[in-house]
């Protein structure tokens, strides 16, 4: 047998097995809204949890992290919050690698064009932490919420990413910058997290996950129930990322999901 059948041979083992794993097995948890968390961003490096949201607002020459410019008075900086601190963390080895967070997600909720400028000033100092290829060392830098057009996504530095949207015919150049998709969950079904969820809604989201997959990206969900049930359901249908604001609650479930039950 020669070294391609043998490698044919491995990669379809390796297929197979992924495909036999429970699909909880192999989700990741996004920390939906971070700042507004008991514990912002202590609790999701603590859990070993992947993705972390902050959400910014620009004031005067800074972003600020806050849910709503009313909130803006009391809120902290992105720089203080969250750039430093992850800084120290990432950079000063004080977190074993298996629980180092795998992506900060930045939402711009102001326009594009005044943003971004200021971004780039505050990250300046914190590149390093940053991945320059999607699967190389460092943290992903994703931006979401008001982004440039995506056909534009390529002339952005090589470390910064963006979130995409379903159904969007992405050039294989811009499609490189693409993490993962994501959409609103409330567009294709209104459960409320509690028993099954409807069969129709369930096509209407596994078309917008096939799609993800067919692109080679992960999908989440936002403004999904945050329950036990959803997070399950959810994870069966493919959904790659779970989108939660309750993280340690998820973690411990998803884990429990894993765990041989007796057959006695």
């Amino acid at each position: 047998m020669n070294a391609v059948k043998i490698l044919f041979i491995n990669m379809l083992c390796v297929l197979t097995l992924a495909q036999c794993l429970p699909a909880y097995a192999q989700v990741r948890i996004h920390s939906h809204n971070d700042y507004t968390h008991r514990q912002p961003l202590t609790e999701a490096l603590g859990k070993g949890i992947y993705s972390i949201e902050a959400d910014v607002f620009l004031q005067f020459d800074s972003l600020v992290v806050a849910h709503t410019r009313k909130g803006l008075g009391q809120a902290k900086g992105l720089n203080e919050q969250y750039l430093t601190p992850l800084k120290s963390y990432l950079l000063g080895d004080t977190l074993p690698p298996v629980l180092k967070p795998g992506q900060l997600m930045v939402d711009f909720k102001d326009s594009w064009q005044t943003t971004y400028p200021v971004f780039i000033k505050v990250v300046q100092p914190h590149l390093a932490m940053f991945r320059r290829k999607p699967d190389g060392p460092g943290m992903l830098l994703t931006i979401s919420g008001n982004r440039p057009p995506d056909s534009t996504f390529h002339r952005y530095p090589d470390f910064i990413y963006f979130d995409g949207l379903p159904f969007v015919k992405y050039r294989p150049r811009d499609l490189r910058k693409v993490v993962m998709i994501s959409d609103n969950f409330k567009k294709s079904s209104a459960w409320n997290g509690a028993g099954q969820l409807p069969a129709a809604d369930q096509v209407a989201l596994k078309k917008i996950i096939d799609d993800a997959h067919l692109k080679g990206k992960p999908v989440r969900f936002w403004n999904a129930p945050d329950t036990e049930e959803a997070w399950k359901q959810l994870a069966e249908l493919g959904v790659d990322i779970i989108n939660t604001d309750r993280v340690s609650e998820c973690k411990r479930y998803l884990l429990s999901l894993q765990k041989p039950k007796n057959t006695l």
